[in-house]
Formats: C-alpha cells, structure tokens, sequence
C-alpha cells in the first residue's frame, strides 16, 4: 500500500512539473544581425559573413542579377561542438554568367551549438504551469496562463541577449569562379588569332572578415579582399591582382511585433521581427596589370543604405541605393536601387 502511495504522489509530481521538465533549448538561433548581405555590391558573391544553418540570397537590379546560397552542413548535428570546424560553410553562387564554389572556416561566439550555450541556458529561472486551483474561475486560469508565458518568453529573451551580447564573428573564405563556357573545343570567333576561351577559371578570392554583435539589435563587419581576376576567358588576357574591404554596420530601428517574446516561432528559433536601417562601404582597388581591369575600372567606391525586413523566417528581403564611384580610364558616379529576397534557415539544436 506505501509503495502504491509513492507511485501515485510521484506520478502527480511529474504531472504537475511537467512543463518544467520540458524546457529545453531551442530548436535553433538566428545570430546574423549584419547578415549574409553585408557587402551587397562588389562582394556579394564572395562574401560568407552568414552563421546560420542555410542562407539563400536573390538579388535584382540593373547591373547585377545573383542567386547566392551559403550552407553550414555541420550544424545539422545537435549540439555537437566541432571547435574551429563548427562554423564551415559551403558557397555557391550564380552572378552575372559567373559561376562561384567557396568554402569558409571561422567562429562564431553566438552559435547555439558551442559548450558555453547550455551554461547560459541553466541560468533561466524556469517555473510550472500550475493546475487549476479549486475554485478558480476560467478567466482567472487563463489571465494566469498568459502572465506565466509572458514571463517564460522574457527569460527565453534575456538568454538571447546573454548569447549574443559583445560576441565576435570570425570567417576566413576562398573562392573560385569559373567563366560560363568552361571546357569544349577552342574556338575563335571574331577571328583575332586568339582562342575566345582560352582561361576557365575566371578569379581567385581570399576574403577575412570580423563581426562584432554589441547585441540582439546591433552590430558591425569588417572585411579584407584579395582577388586574382581575369577580365574575360579570350587568350592573351592577364590577370588583375585587386585588394579591397568593406564596412557595414545595421541596427534595429523598428520591433515588428511587440508581443514576439510570447510566440512558439520566438522559443523555438528565437528569431525577431523587425526592420533593420544599415549601410555598407565597399571599396576594391586593381594592384596589378591595371591595364586588364575589368571595362576598364581600376578603382571601385561603393557605399549602400539599406533597410532590412524581418518579417518572418520565410519572408526576409532587403532595399538598398548604391552609390558607386568607378575611377580609372573612365570616372563615373552612379546609382540606383536594388532589392534582394533572403532565406535563412536557423541553426539546427
């Protein structure tokens, strides 16, 4: 008869604490507040400052068309703590009939799946969602369960801001470009003496670049570029050694939806609505064998305001106006807008 006892008082133990049994970490964590559309212009292909599980980028406008997506295939393990590995991430982009293949290595001080993430989870304060007392009215048991998620979705809110607050980002890429036609008979077209596709690989490209998360709503990007460019595949051409960077910062100026701390999307991927207002200066310089620079530019000054639209996890898309100075045996200023489509899928947990 005791042990029936202990059974029964366990089992209404259990059932009564259940929910805090049950909280755990979340599905997946979005990390990107720059994002993977930090140099929206001159290095839109070659860029990988993007940390989540996948990212998809289409962009449109007048001079360039791309289709972009970075993959990270580790983090479809849970939690499993690969060091500097962790964060490799595969590149693979369509941009203007030129073919892109990276991958990148770096850190992410952010990401959900390091060690140091279950230490911050241990510190919420989780509590369980009692019963229905005898005599508590309907209302006053939903009024209840409301205030109690509330407060459930302020501490999943304060473990984001602990896991993204002062966190660098590190990436180190390469990537290689191939020209649209590659292999097939050597042909020459316009019958100058000279194969038209001579060369395959159209560049190589070493990027380095640093993120700094001051937190949840805020941060900044800095970048480094070297490239080996060819101004097309036509035999004769030399390639064009070009070093650049950039610099881009993006806020939060806008909280879409006030009550997101409260979602089932917010819990499971803690992922925020919001706008975002930023700007991004990209600046690439040709080094050597000037007189090969692609149409002829040997200096490139880009600077872009973009807004950022977080609606949802599916629904993500950026605006922005280029502002591009071109210097070499033609100088030119110019603008014009372009919008871009992104996709991101969070870490997997």
């Amino acid at each position: 008869m005791k042990n029936l006892i202990r059974f029964k008082l366990l089992i209404l133990f259990v059932l009564n604490n259940y929910n805090s049994f049950c909280q755990e970490l979340p599905d997946g964590a979005y990390t990107s507040v720059v994002g993977p559309n930090s140099e929206p212009v001159i290095y839109n292909d070659v860029n990988m400052n993007t940390y989540e599980l996948l990212s998809t980028n289409i962009q449109f406008s007048e001079k360039n068309n791309i289709q972009k997506v970075v993959f990270n295939p580790l983090k479809l393990w849970e939690y499993d703590d690969y060091g500097f590995w962790q964060d490799t991430r595969i590149n693979i982009v369509q941009k203007n009939g030129v073919t892109t293949f990276g991958v990148g290595i770096g850190y992410d001080g952010a990401s959900i799946n390091r060690e140091r993430v279950q230490g911050l989870f241990n510190k919420i304060n989780f509590s369980a969602l009692r019963t229905k007392n005898n005599g508590e009215s309907e209302a006053d048991y939903e009024s209840y369960k409301v205030d109690f998620y509330k407060t459930q979705g302020e501490e999943y809110a304060s473990f984001y801001e602990d896991l993204l607050k002062n966190t660098i980002k590190l990436n180190f890429g390469y990537n290689i470009s191939f020209f649209e036609v590659i292999g097939g008979d050597k042909v020459d077209l316009d019958e100058d003496g000279f194969n038209d596709n001579e060369n395959i690989v159209e560049s190589h490209n070493y990027t380095g670049s640093f993120t700094y998360l001051f937190n949840s709503k805020h941060a900044i990007s800095v970048s480094g570029h070297i490239s080996n460019k060819l101004n097309s595949p036509k035999e004769g051409e030399k390639r064009v050694l070009y070093i650049g960077g950039s610099l881009s910062y993006a806020g939060e100026i806008i909280e879409l939806n006030k009550k997101y701390k409260s979602t089932k999307e917010y819990k499971s991927t803690l992922f925020r609505p919001a706008i975002l207002l930023g700007f991004s200066l990209e600046y690439q310089n040709a080094s050597k064998n000037k007189g090969f620079a692609k149409d002829n530019i040997t200096e490139k000054i880009v600077f872009t305001p973009f807004l950022d639209f977080k609606i949802n996890p599916k629904t993500q898309f950026r605006i922005g106006v280029p502002v591009q100075s071109f210097n070499g045996l033609r100088d030119e200023v110019s603008f014009g807008p372009f919008a871009q489509w992104t996709l991101q899928i969070a870490n997997k947990g």
